[in-house]
């Protein structure tokens, strides 16, 4: 049994008023769900998401991006306008979850499916993690909606709307975003680069980001801090950039950043705060620490 754990945009959409059109109208009803189906089909696969399943007239499916799933989310909207009696309610979470075989497991599933209900026809809503990907994008809109409490999700979760806008641009007849474009950084603001490997073990490479990747999950609860999206700060990976512009293209005030060392089972991994206006380091610390220890860390770091 294959199971592996991630970070993914979670896209779950349902018809709206299927129950009753159900009842009312049975063939009109398998009608639209063959719409629905042959549409979404089409449209996860141009934007490199993954079908999971259908439930009901719900379908649930995966992005590696939230650009993806937001622009996919987009594109659906507009083809529902081509099916003559086809709506959909829409929900975008990016969460931590367990793929195992041909289906997903996690609290990021249990949100993403919680949202469309709560959605008016035809509309996006998304969480907190995925407008801060969003959120400095040209090509859509987003307003905040306001603290929802959700079934089997513990604490409330901050929603979005998210809309298509009129300087969107089309491509094969799909909203597409554009590229990030400059902002003031606000000051409470951060983005969290991709942690170096050290060693020669490529295979670390994955640990490495993990780590980055976990940070970024946890600091995304809390409320007065902005933090930009693993899609956006994961495009430098690699790269040597003046800390200023880096700033600059992902609207932040500071960058954490760091390294990974293993030896055994035991991990050293150094972090650094830097403000980048002046790229002076606001905060250091160094963990030496047994692999057991792993999330303990990442949350001493957050």
């Amino acid at each position: 049994m294959s199971r592996i754990r991630q970070l993914a945009a979670i896209m779950f959409t349902d018809i709206v008023g299927y129950t009753a059109l159900m009842g009312d109208d049975e063939q009109k009803a398998f009608y639209l769900l063959d719409k629905n189906r042959a549409l979404q089909q089409a449209l996860i696969k141009q934007f490199g998401g993954r079908w999971i399943k259908e439930l009901g007239d719900g379908v649930l499916a995966s992005f590696p991006t939230v650009t993806d799933a937001v622009n996919c989310a987009c594109a659906l909207v507009q083809g529902c306008g081509k099916v003559h009696g086809l709506c959909l309610h829409i929900g975008i979470h990016l969460g931590d979850v367990v793929f195992e075989n041909e289906d997903v497991f996690g609290d990021g599933v249990n949100i993403a499916s919680r949202l469309p209900v709560l959605a008016p026809a035809g509309g996006i809503w998304v969480s907190e993690a995925v407008y801060q990907n969003v959120a400095n994008k040209t090509g859509v809109a987003t307003k905040f909606v306001g603290e929802k409490t959700l079934k089997n999700v513990k604490e409330p979760v901050r929603v979005y709307e998210v809309r298509p806008t009129n300087d969107i641009a089309e491509s094969s007849g799909s909203y597409l975003l554009h590229k990030d474009k400059p902002q003031a950084a606000a000051p409470k603001s951060v983005a969290v680069l991709p942690f170096v490997n050290m060693s020669n073990d490529p295979e670390q490479e994955y640990f490495s980001d993990g780590i980055a990747e976990e940070i970024i999950n946890s600091l995304v609860h809390l409320k007065d801090l902005n933090v930009a999206g693993r899609t956006s700060s994961f495009q430098f990976k690699g790269k040597s950039m003046d800390l200023r512009e880096l700033g600059l293209k992902l609207g932040v005030s500071t960058v954490l950043e760091g390294s990974v060392r293993k030896q055994g089972d035991r991990l050293r991994i150094t972090a650094q705060l830097i403000n980048v206006e002046n790229g002076f380091h606001l905060w250091s610390e160094k963990y030496d620490r047994n692999m057991d220890d792993i999330f303990a860390i990442q949350d001493e770091i957050a």
